[in-house]
């Protein structure tokens, strides 16, 4: 009997240690933090298609949305459109749900640098007072070439103006 468990846990640590080990030394090649790393194409080699995007495929825009000062909830805020990742030609068109005081709240695209494309507001539609109330602006930009950017739709604090219950959206601009 223990022999047959000693066989078997020897079997189950070989197939464990077979289905760990990627080639690159047994060590996962992400030095044990469980994240992924980019791999790059060794010179000569053809880029793999997760590497280059699809012909006619345009590439996801960079993280360009820094750190959220006061995230929304769904209980201040829905963005319906635009998504995570879409290309945006102007105006564009943002829309959804909020929970603002007096019903106004604040746009802003900012550029990968953080600095400010457009900051403009809006008045949401009718709705019943701490629910949440439907929202669709159009809002114009000018860019010369694609760029990376980050839509913010947020409420300005009644106590000091600041940045509150903000939806953050990352986009790319295009002419």
């Amino acid at each position: 009997m223990k022999v047959v468990l000693l066989l078997a846990l020897t079997g189950a640590s070989i197939l464990l240690i077979v289905a760990c080990d990627n080639g690159d030394g047994g060590d996962g090649g992400d030095g044990g933090t469980g994240t992924s790393e980019t791999v790059e194409p060794a010179p000569g080699e053809t880029p793999t298609p997760a590497q280059t995007p699809s012909p006619g495929e345009t590439p996801a825009p960079p993280n360009v949305c820094g750190p959220n000062p006061d995230p929304a909830t769904p209980e201040f805020q829905v963005i319906d459109e635009p998504s995570a990742g879409d290309t945006v030609t102007s105006p564009v068109t943002i829309s959804g749900q909020v929970l603002a005081f007096e019903a106004t709240y604040q746009i802003g695209i900012f550029n990968a640098a953080g600095d400010p494309i457009v900051e403009t507001f809006g008045t949401a539609g009718p709705g019943e007072a701490g629910e949440l109330a439907p929202f669709s602006i159009d809002v114009a930009f000018d860019v010369d070439e694609p760029k990376p950017a980050c839509i913010w739709v947020y409420e300005a604090s009644a106590r000091d103006g600041s940045p509150i219950h903000v939806g953050q959206i990352p986009v790319t601009l295009t002419p």
